[in-house]
């Protein structure tokens, strides 16, 4: 496949929350493909690709391998045309603050649209996050200092971890799971996190739309499904990691053929997906 533009038509738009962004109701995620760091034309060129096809918000993360790396040299000249998005897993100031520079070198910037506090999981990453010297000053020095033009935290593992950093941090934005089964498991953060999050009116990124590729299979899901049932929920934008060109062109299908479910159609896709839902939720659910 050609490095020609993939699409006929823009991808639709929604205000990122209270960030007032226009932003894709897709996004590119930066692991698998774009991370494989033995094929790294390949990799440049599909995140290049992607831009080309109006995937302007570009979601990365300092522990994904490569994947910062090749992000920096395929938006060389690009920058100004997109959203561009890093996480940071450590919890302390001083490894906060080092980890943001490394990322910056990396990614060829001087300055982030987003920063985000990587995969909060468990109470002792809040408590570390809020110490005396924890990294949730990081985050706050970096976005004074204009550096990090928004905040955000992100989490698959327990709903009520990210419910509680929300209620204790001003956030801009949050990203967590949503997808056809998420709503059968018994830490949903479809059912506990969602509605807390839509009331903060943080900007809502959403992962796991393919339940980690999971969900898609002829039995199961196409991915046509999957996108739009994640993105009828109250929710502002879909990151998903791509394996190849032909998966950029389908989910870039998806996202300018999206049309909003009914309660009805949600409803019925999740009874389809209830026979199977925690032999997929719980892979994440349990990944710390």
């Amino acid at each position: 496949m050609s490095l020609e533009p993939l699409f006929q038509k823009e991808i639709p738009k929604r205000e990122f929350g209270k960030t007032k962004v226009k932003m894709p109701i897709l996004a590119l995620g930066g692991a698998y493909a774009v991370a494989n760091a033995e094929r790294k034309r390949e990799a440049i060129e599909l995140i290049q690709a992607a831009i080309e096809d109006g995937w302007y918000y570009l979601d990365t993360a300092a522990n994904y391998g490569i994947s910062e790396d090749h992000f920096g040299e395929a938006i060389k000249g690009k920058r100004k045309e997109i959203y561009l998005s890093t996480k940071c897993d450590k919890r302390d100031y001083d490894g906060a603050m080092r980890e943001l520079e490394r990322s910056l070198k990396r990614l060829q910037t001087d300055h982030l649209d987003q920063w985000i506090v990587h995969h909060v999981s468990t109470r002792d990453d809040v408590d570390k996050l809020f110490a005396t010297d924890g990294a949730i000053k990081a985050f706050q020095k970096a976005k004074e200092q204009k550096t990090v033009r928004f905040l955000g935290v992100s989490g698959h593992h327990d709903p009520a971890i990210i419910m509680e950093m929300l209620e204790r941090f001003n956030f801009d934005m949050t990203l967590i799971p949503t997808n056809a089964v998420e709503a059968h498991h018994p830490r949903s953060f479809f059912k506990q996190c969602l509605p807390l999050a839509v009331k903060k009116k943080v900007g809502i990124a959403v992962m796991k739309v393919a339940g980690i590729g999971r969900l898609i299979a002829p039995d199961r899901l196409t991915a046509m499904e999957a996108f739009q049932y994640a993105l009828s929920q109250p929710v502002h934008v879909g990151v998903i990691a791509i394996g190849n060109k032909d998966h950029l062109k389908q989910w870039g299908d998806a996202a300018r053929a999206f049309k909003q479910m009914t309660p009805e159609q949600i409803k019925a896709m999740e009874d389809r997906t209830r026979a199977f839902a925690m032999d997929i939720s719980n892979v994440y659910h349990s990944w710390l």
